[in-house]
């Protein structure tokens, strides 16, 4: 038996295997398993979201941005789910759950309908 290693954000390791909230994720390489933002990890080989393969996202480009988004040079993803024709290279971080790329306004990882990314500005009480 072996110890096992607390990463944070739910991940844990032995010297062989990865694991999430108690769960071996198949094929994550333990040896360069790395833990990022908002429960986001990644090997060499795969970007994770709480422990589940993101399919398509790129190992050598992802980072997370923050409040659930995260992106790579060709999509931008919320809570490991692709956004829809979201542009990766004008995406931006608003706050509390919004974000905007040059076309769209997003509300936790959604296009919010007829917004303009122009003139959106949220309100705080």
């Amino acid at each position: 038996m072996t110890d096992k290693q607390s990463l944070g954000y739910g991940y844990a390791k032995d010297s062989w295997c990865v694991y999430f909230s108690g769960r071996k994720i198949e094929g994550a390489l333990a040896m360069t398993f790395e833990v990022l933002l908002d429960n986001y990890a990644k090997d060499p080989w795969s970007v994770y979201y709480n422990g589940e393969k993101i399919e398509g996202a790129s190992t050598k480009t992802f980072k997370t941005l923050s409040h659930g988004y995260g992106k790579d040079a060709w999509s931008v993803y919320f809570r490991g789910r692709k956004i829809q024709d979201a542009s990766t290279n004008a995406f931006e971080i608003l706050s509390d759950g919004y974000a905007k790329d040059a076309w769209h306004v997003f509300y936790l990882g959604q296009k919010v309908k007829e917004a303009s990314t122009f003139s959106f500005k949220q309100l705080h009480f």
